[in-house]
């Protein structure tokens, strides 16, 4: 689609168009309000309630820190938000999913300091389904196919990068540690690892460069989080797969979710998750997050080849 001979490392997360018209602030609110009530009637009023009572700091300002993040240090206080909204499809998903963080936070606060926060593992399920169920009203509601392939791509790219390039970084810390048991590593060696552990992810379909060598050395979570990168593995696989369970079960599956997000870190993931019927070691569980995966790259090629047909 991109038109080019070869793909580099460089080039994977290339954007395919442009973004469409911006969306307002308050369209933007209705968007996600009106999703989070789809799902529940309790959601809907959590969500409403960080609007009303301006939760959310989503203005863009000068000198305002970048990035966006859900704060919730204790029980006894209120979520709130920082965000900067400049109304693309991606910022709107933002907003989705640290209002989903918000909600999280919110439904546990029954709980208390010690098991209030979600272990890592089961820290992003509110968050990302949200986003989830924002994307795919926004996808439907597309009426451009070049837009609406943008947007699949980008979630697509996203997941991928989360489920498949995250168990890379895993790989490779396990390979350095591994390595390190026979003596200290030169940058060579750990070069080496690198290139290793992302040739087995990229295969043949991507060039990578001798400068990618170096990639290792600006993850900031080998120094300060050693072993953290495994649970982004889990946690979006995870919700992939819930989200492809409340899509086969509708309704019925909300009560059993809410109360999952209710526990807060109270108990395992495992013993967390068994109350919905899951089993953690049933790999027929998370084949649903792949079926799920699946579904958005088949929509995408089914558009790729109307919009990008190949020569004869």
């Amino acid at each position: 689609m991109l038109g080019l001979p070869e793909m580099m490392v460089y080039d994977q997360y290339a954007p395919l168009e442009l973004h469409s018209q911006a969306m307002p602030w308050g369209d933007a609110r209705d968007l996600v309000l009106e999703s989070y009530r789809a799902i529940d009637t309790q959601f809907g009023a959590l969500a409403t309630e960080f609007f009303d009572r301006r939760w959310i700091d989503a203005e863009p300002r000068d000198g305002k820190r970048g990035g966006a993040y859900c704060s919730y240090p204790t029980p006894k206080l209120h979520a709130w938000i920082l965000c900067s909204y400049t109304g693309t499809p991606r910022d709107v998903m933002t907003v989705a999913h640290e209002l989903g963080h918000g909600l999280h936070a919110m439904l546990s606060r029954k709980q208390t300091l010690f098991n209030y926060h979600s272990t890592l593992p089961l820290a992003e399920t509110a968050s990302v389904f949200g986003e989830m169920v924002v994307f795919d009203r926004l996808v439907q509601r597309e009426t451009d196919p070049r837009i609406r392939l943008n947007m699949l791509a980008g979630k697509i790219e996203d997941s991928f990068a989360t489920v498949y390039r995250q168990n890379v970084l895993t790989r490779f810390e396990q390979s350095v540690f591994s390595a390190r048991e026979d003596g200290r590593l030169t940058s060579r060696q750990l070069g080496d690892l690198w290139i290793a552990a992302n040739r087995a992810y990229y295969g043949d379909s991507v060039t990578l460069t001798d400068g990618y060598r170096w990639g290792w050395s600006y993850i900031p979570h080998f120094i300060h989080t050693p072993f953290y990168c495994y649970a982004y593995v889990f946690g979006q696989l995870l919700v992939l797969a819930l989200y492809r369970m409340y899509k086969e079960e509708g309704q019925s599956f909300v009560p059993r979710f809410t109360e999952l997000l209710a526990r807060g870190g109270s108990d395992t993931p495992e013993a967390l998750l068994r109350p919905l019927g899951i089993d953690i070691t049933d790999a027929s569980f998370w084949q649903k997050g792949l079926v799920e995966l699946e579904g958005l790259v088949s929509q995408a090629q089914v558009l790729a080849a109307s919009l990008y047909p190949r020569p004869e």
